[in-house]
């Protein structure tokens, strides 16, 4: 189904406001309450970065959805990873086509193909699937910056002393 921008935009903010976010916010904790949410493992894989593959992939089977991401990048770039494949997985997204499958016997060759029903790779932005999945992940790193604490006057001492008398 194609969206217009508005609808997208209005169909990713209601899915993120039935998310439960946890505080503070961790992404593990958020995995395994969508994991007990969809009944069944979400399981998280670093791997390194290899030429000519995506960042991050999700791939379901019939036991458990798997989300592999790239360990080479920025704690902050993993996680918008790490949302992003968890995005494909709330829109509920079905991977299809010859470089999803070539993906799935890259990063698992020893499991048969037929096993992996999906695999979701990102390769672009111009597809709409990949365009709300990254609208879901920000979406929720938006909500979750929300939510954090102010910090305390402690914490702003710190920053002070560090940073000197005009922070």
């Amino acid at each position: 189904m194609r969206y217009s921008r508005n609808a997208l935009w209005r169909r990713c903010a209601q899915l993120v406001s039935t998310v439960d976010i946890p505080e503070p916010f961790d992404v593990p904790l958020l995995v395994e309450s969508l994991a007990a949410k969809r009944g069944r493992p979400i399981e998280l894989i670093p791997l390194a970065a290899r030429p000519n593959t995506p960042c991050g992939v999700l791939a379901a089977t019939d036991r458990a959805d798997y989300v592999f991401y790239s360990v080479d990048t920025s704690p902050l770039h993993q996680e918008h990873i790490l949302l992003h494949e968890l995005g494909h997985l709330l829109c509920g997204h079905a991977g299809d086509g010859e470089l999803h499958e070539t993906v799935a016997q890259l990063l698992m060759p020893n499991l048969p193909v037929e096993l992996v029903r999906r695999v979701l790779g990102r390769t672009g932005y111009a597809q709409e699937q990949e365009q709300e999945a990254e609208l879901v992940a920000s979406l929720i790193m938006h909500r979750a910056r929300r939510a954090r604490p102010a910090p305390v006057s402690g914490e702003l001492e710190r920053l002070r002393s560090a940073f000197g008398p005009g922070v």
